[in-house]
């Protein structure tokens, strides 16, 4: 996701130094107040990012872990805790090919001393997730979300650094359903940040910590969040007992601001490419923050890779090369460019489409573009999983063509969003007002009749509905939809396809046309 421009409080390092000086000044003379700083390191969004191979520009998390360890020898290992605040294990060829098990053996290496699971830590399936929040287990804080045959994992864990007791609370997005397919949304129990906050806080406050810090995988922003999938703002005017929020999910890079009341927000972007930290400066005696302040460290390519970590994910690591070597396609029969608009003139938005359509196999699918790649002559595993960076499985319904138009206007509606999915297999107009007309299937075929129920395919966060698509979720609700998850990936078909048709040129053809 592009993140704007951090606001200029944001760039430097400050947080209440004036006003806690204030205050001190006006405590009676026979008060000793005793002083302690303690630090909070931050990392989030690293999406299994290990090495320069696996994206990100600069971001490498083995070049990350040389600055961590370094920033901890600096600080003194009593005197910090390390967080990383979510989607860790899925996002790159290594976090595939580990099924997210690297992520895990990254956090064991460089000890850090919390976890906060994020949504895609979903991406691989319930028993999955099960498998890497049991090896993760003394260091997984997420109180709000639970497998539903599982027991909970903790919400909070109080630390001593330096003498200073901080309370860290851990919560996951609580917006999961609209993530995930039915079937698999019921293997969770989830509650929001708020209902956790609610619970938990009598008992932290009890344990009369000096600091009290939520570790989220949720953001802030300026404004309203249309879909109310960040809670941070809200948490921020409603517990001002908070000292210290360190976000995520958003990928900005905010290194510090005032938020709420009083609360000080942090968010170290992502992909490996920052560190967050977070210097407090506590009156133990008055069990209180009395100065914050905080910055971000750029990893580079100055940075050493760290041996011993790559030695630890060494055998991923392999695999991995090997996976991007792969060749998939030695020679296509034209390149498959990126550009355009999905359903009407962009190339991979039809290879996507029309390699679900022959693996599920369905006479419709709606699928846009989910990233900017494009295809040349020869097409490798590195070049696959650019194309389709996500773990999505190919979903099945069977809607009539008034359902079908209702799904296309809708989705009409995101056109210019990297929601939007174009269409495939049957030919529509839309008019001025957005509504659709499906003129006819295949590039020249008839109309279906009205009460005909087509096949159609869409992956599964289409299917979920990302909270944006409340038609298309109201006709898959409908018994008669026969809605079902094939399980096949969608990475898997486009590779399918690509071995089938070596020698087929991918062009769009103008299956939605729109009126001025």
């Amino acid at each position: 996701m592009l993140s704007p421009t951090p606001p200029p409080d944001a760039r430097r390092p400050l947080a209440l130094s004036l006003l806690a000086a204030a205050f001190l000044c006006l405590l009676p003379a026979s008060r000793s107040a005793e002083f302690r700083e303690v630090h909070l390191l931050q990392t989030t969004d690293i999406h299994g990012t290990f090495t320069d191979d696996d994206g990100a520009a600069d971001g490498a998390w083995l070049r990350l872990a040389t600055v961590i360890q370094a920033q901890r020898r600096r600080l003194g290992p009593d005197s910090s805790l390390l967080i990383d605040c979510g989607d860790t294990s899925q996002g790159s060829i290594t976090a595939t090919v580990s099924r997210g098990e690297a992520a895990i053996a990254a956090l064991r290496h460089l000890a850090y001393d919390v976890w906060i699971p994020g949504n895609h830590e979903l991406d691989f399936g319930h028993r999955t997730f099960a498998r890497l929040t049991e090896q993760a287990a003394d260091i997984v804080l997420c109180g709000n979300l639970r497998l539903a045959d599982g027991p909970a994992m903790p919400g909070w864990k109080m630390f001593t650094r330096n003498g200073v007791d901080i309370a860290v609370i851990g919560a996951t997005a609580s917006y999961m359903k609209n993530w995930l397919l039915p079937a698999e949304a019921r293997q969770y129990h989830v509650e929001t940040a708020a209902a956790l906050l609610t619970r938990i806080l009598p008992e932290i406050h009890r344990a009369r910590p000096d600091v009290i810090v939520l570790a989220a995988h949720q953001a802030w922003f300026e404004g309203r969040d249309p879909r109310n999938i960040n809670e941070i703002a809200s948490l921020a005017e409603r517990f001002p007992d908070l000292d210290l929020i360190l976000g995520a999910h958003s990928h900005r890079l905010l290194p510090g601001l005032r938020i709420g009341h009083r609360t000080w927000y942090v968010q170290a972007a992502s992909y490996a490419q920052y560190l967050g930290i977070v210097t407090l400066t506590v009156d133990t005696e008055a069990n209180e923050v009395v100065d914050i302040a905080s910055h971000t460290r750029q990893v580079t390519r100055a940075d050493a890779e760290d041996a011993g970590l790559a030695q630890a994910l060494q055998p991923w690591l392999e695999q991995a090369r090997a996976e991007r070597a792969r060749v998939i396609a030695p020679v296509l029969a034209a390149p498959i460019p990126a550009s355009g608009r999905p359903g009407s003139s962009c190339a991979t938005s039809e290879l996507l489409c029309a390699a679900i359509a022959a693996a599920a196999p369905a006479q419709v699918v709606i699928h846009g573009r989910l990233t900017q790649k494009s295809l040349s002559r020869e097409v490798t595993g590195a070049d696959l999983f650019a194309l389709v960076p996500y773990e999505n499985a190919i979903v099945l319904a069977e809607v009539t063509r008034a359902e079908l138009e209702a799904i296309i206007g809708e989705q009409w509606q995101f056109r210019d969003s990297y929601r939007f999915a174009g269409l495939y297999g049957a030919r529509a107009r839309l008019d001025a007002n957005g509504n659709a007309t499906v003129l006819g299937l295949g590039q020249d075929g008839p109309p279906p009749a009205p009460e005909a129920r087509l096949t159609l395919a869409m992956n599964s966060h289409t299917a979920a509905g990302s909270g944006s698509f409340p038609v298309l979720q109201a006709i898959l609700q409908k018994p008669e939809t026969r809605v079902r998850d094939t399980g096949l990936s969608t990475r898997q078909a486009v590779e399918d396809f690509l071995r089938r048709h070596p020698d087929q040129a991918v062009a769009p053809f103008p299956w939605l046309t729109a009126e001025p």
